[in-house]
């Protein structure tokens, strides 16, 4: 619990850095293009990272490796406090900060899913994910209004130097789980590198459940989850608005979330995981559809809401079944894969719509997109459903 509530804190500044940089992404170019070229940097560094990543995390200490990504990340919080604040920031800087943020975070995340998987142990790894969830979209709901409050009261740098501050609190989670989690890792070290960043790839094309898990995950990644990555470009063009309605809009999206994530707290079997994972996959194109049909806040804040509580859930459910499915030695290298999809994935398909949105509306772009998920899922259904059911009732 203490380490959730670490992450928690943390994730706060996190939110409140990522609302910041998407505003003044927008502020200095009034360009969705730009806005949708600094989510590009996650594929930038995910590319690269995530599998390099996977296969360090199952051969490396999980306390050493965290410990250093958060010290490394509070450095550059600070960096990125110094230029905003002197003046010295540029589109261009802040897509170098935002690259090197990225690259942190890919290392940081799978040895972070590991971790909670250990704590949790194999029974409850599905509840340990969703109260972990529970942090991260109260997190993702406070952070945003904060930094709203912060950017209209006072300088946009504050928001850096928060956010450099939030990380004591993980610093200190990770200090005091330490006894469980200061081990060796159970990938052997002597095997080379690449081959075992080989390997990993080779175990999820060669286990169907996840290799379909993957496919789905994709799909929802490239076309399902783009849209928070453009709510700069939704609040200033679509609803004309500033900071307080790019907060209002990503606090719905936590909101939606977070009572998502109280209602996967309960224990389900196996079976009925897939079928909640496809249920939300499915609900969450009707909920984007809705949000992409309107220019009127009343309507688009509660549509958000309701696709941010749809997205939670699946995407408890498909990080749920990615943990419980993957053997332990290759568990690292399997999550590393999963955040290379989920982060590169809205990064890449926010950079295209935010390209095309020059030619063709933001609000029907989005809409295309999210119909097309949902028209991929129902056709995958089938074949989904006969991976699953022998997995299911063993």
């Amino acid at each position: 619990m203490l380490f959730t509530v670490g992450q928690c804190i943390s994730s706060i500044g996190t939110w409140m850095e990522k609302t910041a940089i998407g505003w003044l992404a927008w502020d200095l170019t009034h360009s969705a293009t730009w806005v949708g070229t600094v989510a590009l940097t996650d594929l930038i560094a995910a590319l690269w990272v995530a599998p390099l990543a996977g296969a360090v995390t199952d051969r490396s200490n999980p306390y050493r490796l965290l410990w250093t990504t958060q010290t490394l990340m509070i450095l550059l919080a600070l960096t990125l406090w110094w230029l905003t604040a002197s003046g010295h920031i540029t589109i261009g800087l802040l897509i170098v900060t935002a690259i090197i943020d990225s690259t942190l975070q890919g290392f940081n995340q799978p040895v972070r899913s590991v971790v909670i998987a250990t704590l949790a142990g194999p029974t409850r790894v599905s509840q340990a994910i969703a109260t972990n969830s529970i942090g991260m979209n109260i997190a993702r709901t406070t952070g945003p209004a904060v930094a709203g409050l912060v950017m209209v009261t006072g300088h946009i740098s504050n928001v850096f130097w928060i956010n450099a501050a939030s990380f004591i609190a993980m610093l200190a989670a990770v200090l005091y789980v330490r006894r469980w989690i200061d081990h060796k890792g159970l990938a052997p070290r002597h095997k080379p590198l690449l081959g075992d960043i080989s390997a990993g790839f080779s175990y999820v094309l060669r286990t169907p459940e996840i290799a379909t898990l993957f496919l789905l995950t994709t799909a929802f990644a490239l076309l399902a989850r783009p849209f928070s990555e453009l709510f700069p470009a939704f609040a200033g063009d679509v609803f004309k608005g500033g900071p307080q309605t790019l907060s209002m809009l990503m606090s719905a999206q936590g909101v939606g979330a977070l009572f998502g994530a109280t209602w996967m707290l309960r224990k389900r079997s196996p079976d009925a995981l897939v079928r909640i994972t496809f249920g939300a996959a499915l609900g969450i194109t009707l909920a984007l559809m809705a949000f992409t049909s309107t220019r009127t806040l009343s309507i688009a804040v509660p549509a958000m809401a309701l696709a941010g509580l749809l997205h939670v859930v699946c995407n408890i459910g498909m990080q749920s079944l990615a943990q419980t499915l993957a053997i332990p030695a290759m568990r690292g290298r399997v999550m590393a894969l999963y955040s290379l999809i989920f982060r590169a994935g809205p990064s890449l398909g926010a950079f295209l719509i935010g390209l095309a949105a020059h030619w063709i509306g933001l609000q029907w772009l989005v809409g295309i997109a999210a119909f097309t998920f949902g028209a991929l899922v129902m056709v995958c259904l089938p074949a989904a459903r006969r991976v699953y059911a022998p997995r299911a009732a063993n």
